[in-house]
C-alpha cells in the first residue's frame, strides 16, 4: 500500500500469500545458493511434525517505495509435550554430525524452559552445534542451557540480556555499532560460544573467545528489510560449514562468515521478498565486503 496509518480503513493494492518465517526464510536462501534445504513445496525437500491448531500467521503491511514495513505477529497454537516429542525425533533424524542446527523464531505455548534444555541437549548428543536466533525470553532459556551461537538484533539483545519486555521493538539504532558490540560480549558473558548481534542498516557486531568486530552493512537499493536477519544467518552458517568441522570453532574465520552472511542479507533486500537471492550478487556484494574491510 502507498502507506500505512492507524486506525484508518485502507486498501492494499495487492496481497501475497506465502509459507514464511525465519526458518523458512533460511531455508529458501540456503536452496537459492544451490546447497540442501528441508522444507515444503518450492523444489526443497519436506518433513513434517504434527500438531493439532491453527498455524501461526504475520500479517505485514509493505509501503510502496519506502523501506516501511509494519508487521503484526499472531500468537499460534499451544503444542502438547507428545507434539513436542514428536518434533524433536523428527529433527533428530536430519541432524548430521558436525554442522550447524538452526533454531530459527519463536516457539509455540507449551514449550518452556526444560523443553529447549532438552533440545540443546539433543543436538550436542548428535555432535552438532546449536544456532538460535528466537524471542528475548527463549534466548535467556538457550543461553542457560549451553547454546552455542546466538544470533538476535539490538533490540531482541538488550531485551535478553536486561530483562525487559518484548512485545514492541522499534529499531532504534543510535550508537547502534558500540551496543551491539558490547551486548555481543555480554552474551558470549552468559554462555554462548559465538554472539551475533545486528544493528540494522548498521550492520552486525560479532564476539568470540573474548574479542568483538563489526561488519558494517553493504550499500545496496534496499526493496524490503523483511527477512534481512534470517538470510545473513543463513549466509553465516553455510560459509562456517564451507570451511570444515563447526564444532572446532577456532579453526574458523568468523569474520568471513559473518561477511558473507551479510552480502547474502544484503542480497535478499534487493529482491523484496524474505528469503529470495541471487547467488551471483550474493558473490559480487560478499567481495566488496572483504575488499573494503
Amino acid at each position: 500500500m502507498a502507506h500505512f496509518e492507524r486506525g484508518a480503513i485502507m486498501r492494499a493494492p495487492s496481497a501475497e500469500v506465502r509459507a514464511g518465517g525465519k526458518g523458512i526464510d533460511a531455508a529458501r536462501v540456503t536452496h537459492s545458493l544451490g546447497k540442501p534445504a528441508t522444507l515444503l513445496d518450492e523444489g526443497l525437500d519436506f518433513k513434517t511434525s504434527s500438531y493439532r491448531g491453527n498455524i501461526r500467521v504475520a500479517t505485514m503491511y509493505h509501503e510502496i517505495n519506502s523501506p516501511t514495513t509494519t508487521i503484526v505477529n499472531e500468537e499460534g497454537p499451544t503444542i502438547s509435550t507428545s507434539e513436542w516429542m514428536e518434533y524433536l525425533r523428527a529433527i533428530e533424524r536430519e541432524i548430521k554430525p558436525r554442522e550447524i542446527v538452526a533454531s530459527m523464531g519463536s516457539f509455540p505455548h507449551g514449550v518452556g524452559e526444560a523443553e529447549i534444555a532438552e533440545f540443546i541437549t539433543m543436538v550436542h548428543r548428535n555432535g552438532s552445534l546449536i544456532f538460535f536466533d528466537t524471542a528475548p525470553h527463549f534466548l535467556r532459556w538457550a543461553l542457560a542451557h549451553g547454546a552455542d551461537i546466538v544470533s538476535p538484533n539490538l533490540d531482541e539483545a538488550e531485551a535478553a540480556i536486561s530483562g525487559s519486555a518484548e512485545d514492541l521493538f522499534k529499531g532504534e539504532d543510535s550508537n547502534g555499532e558500540d551496543r551491539a558490540k558490547r551486548a555481543a560480549l555480554a552474551f558470549c558473558e552468559l554462555g554462548a560460544q559465538v554472539a551475533i548481534v545486528h544493528a540494522g542498516a548498521l550492520g552486525s557486531a560479532l564476539a568470540y573467545a573474548g574479542r568483538s568486530t563489526f561488519v558494517p552493512t553493504a550499500k545496496v537499493v534496499v526493496a524490503s528489510t523483511v527477512g534481512a536477519g534470517d538470510s545473513l544467518a543463513a549466509g553465516f552458517i553455510l560459509k562456517c560449514e564451507e570451511q570444515g568441522d563447526v564444532t572446532q570453532l577456532g579453526s574458523i574465520d568468523l569474520k568471513i562468515a559473518l561477511q558473507f552472511g551479510t552480502a547474502t542479507a544484503a542480497a535478499a533486500c534487493e529482491m523484496g521478498r524474505a528469503g529470495d537471492v541471487d547467488p551471483t550478487r550474493v558473490k559480487t556484494l560478499f567481495e566488496e565486503l572483504v575488499q573494503t574491510s
